[in-house]
């Protein structure tokens, strides 16, 4: 494929996360001034994630300041992929259907607002690789209605991107006993 003869090309391609505890990266090496490289030419690059990524920090994306900060370091690390998985509980049929009635209308209002701040951020993420040349993929499940929040719609409108649904079970995803079918989850990139 053409990103794998780049990233052998070009040297090491290093992979982000959005949103995640290091789950890509920790399965890929770290960037070392002559280490063997994993056999994609794929190396581990920074993590952003709301609890702690790999340095034990916290982002909190709500906040303008690690915003600003996590934006300074894609640019400066040009990551060859960026691998987006936003909050998307507000974004579930589901919990729409079940919760929306039952919680306080200023408290879903408030959860909703934090929520957009956190995909758009994620769409912006998105749009400064697709404008550097780069990849993304963002995983949200395929009935969530935040497919159809303007940010994504925008994004997904571009060339070069588009979507793809596979069912995450394949991929180790595993939420225990449920009485719903899986759903496949679209990944943009």
């Amino acid at each position: 494929a053409k990103g794998q003869t780049f990233a052998a090309k070009m040297g090491p391609a290093a992979v982000a996360e959005l949103y995640s505890p290091p789950r890509v990266t920790a399965a890929l090496p770290r960037p070392v001034c002559g280490q063997q490289l994993h056999r994609s030419g794929l190396v581990a690059g920074s993590t952003f994630d709301l609890h702690a990524d790999v340095a034990g920090v916290a982002w909190d994306f709500t906040q303008p300041g690690d915003r600003r900060r996590a934006l300074e370091r894609i640019r400066a690390e040009k990551p060859y992929l960026v691998v987006g998985s936003p909050p998307c509980t507000m974004f579930s049929r589901l919990n729409v259907n079940l919760n929306a009635k039952k919680t306080d209308t200023a408290e879903w209002g408030r959860r909703l607002r934090t929520a957009e701040v956190l995909l758009t951020f994620a769409a912006a993420v998105y749009k400064l690789q697709v404008l550097g040349g780069r990849h993304f993929l963002h995983e949200h499940p395929a009935g969530a209605t935040s497919w159809e929040h303007q940010p994504i719609v925008k994004l997904r409108a571009r060339d070069g991107v588009g979507a793809v649904s596979a069912p995450q079970c394949a991929f180790g995803l595993h939420t225990g006993p449920s009485p719903f079918p899986p759903s496949p989850s679209p990944h943009d990139a």
